[in-house]
Order: structure tokens, then sequence, then C-alpha cells
């Protein structure tokens, strides 16, 4: 999954390293549901909730053409005291997706930041990333999600975006 950042560094990358710069991020560790997949739109819009109003701190693991950064993505709380930056519904309205989406402490670190990716498994909404190295947490994540059957793991057998073809 991309997510569109408007202050990533990339410290590995010349021209980022002399301040803040616009790039694509992509996950680290995990592969989300593609767009026309099951659970892609979901993964979008709940990517988009935890992001929004933040600052995004990028950890970058590597770099491609095109701006194109692979790393971990913090989603910082930015709000005002007294201010509902959590992420939980505050309408009544109730969660509209599957599952816990819009479970507001899924990859909350202990100052209310949110690892964006581990928060995407732990609602279900992504797999940990099992073609290339991972972390023994995102797949402990990912297990939990699992045995809790939130979001895509509802299905009877999930097919990951890397075997998917539509």
């Amino acid at each position: 999954m991309g997510l569109p950042v408007s202050e990533a560094h990339a410290p590995e990358r010349p021209e980022a390293a002399v301040g803040w710069v616009s790039a694509v991020v992509y996950l680290w560790g995990i592969q989300a549901p593609r767009p026309g997949q099951p659970f892609g739109a979901a993964a979008a819009e709940a990517a988009g909730r935890l992001c929004k109003g933040k600052r995004l701190r990028v950890a970058a693991r590597s770099a491609g053409p095109e701006d194109r950064i692979t790393g971990s993505v913090v989603a910082e709380e930015t709000g005002s005291p007294g201010e509902d930056t959590t992420g939980k519904d505050t309408t009544g309205k109730g969660n509209a997706g599957k599952g816990n989406a819009g479970k507001g402490n899924a990859g909350k670190g202990s100052s209310g930041n949110q690892d964006v990716g581990r928060a995407l498994i732990r609602l279900g909404l992504a797999w940990q990333d099992q073609r290339r190295p991972s972390s023994a947490q995102l797949r402990s994540l990912e297990q939990e999600a699992r045995r809790e059957e939130v979001g895509l793991w509802q299905q009877e057998a999930p097919t990951p975006p890397w075997a998917w073809r539509e």
C-alpha cells in the first residue's frame, strides 16, 4: 500500500537529506489488499483515517526511482488539548466497515502515535509480507487478527495481494 506523504524524511537520499520532501511511501513489511480486491477499499480508507490530520514520520528502509520510498510510517498526534485525535468513532454512527476496522488503539504506541502498517495488520486489513524479511511483531499481530477473525480474516480463505488476480 502506498501512502502520499507531504513530509517524508529520507536521509539516504541526497535530495532529501537537506530537508523535507514530498514522496509516496510504501509500507515496509506489509501487503494490503489491492483496489478491487475484497477489503482493498477498507484498507485504503483505514490508512486514510489513521493518517488524516497527523504528522507522518517516515523511517525509510529503501528508496527507489520516482521518489518511491519503502519504510515504516508513524502517524503522530497533532491535536490541541481536549481534541479527540484517537481515531475512534465519536459520531455515534458506528463503524461502517467490517470487523473492528475502526478500533482506535491498533498499532498505537505509548505516546498515542500509531505505526500505520502495524495498525492495518492488527485491524485485519493487511498481511505481513511473507515474500520479504519482516518482523516477529508483524507476524504476531497478523496471527492475533486471524484468531480474532477481524477484517479480511472473516473470509474463509482470503487471497493475499501477491496471489490475487482480477
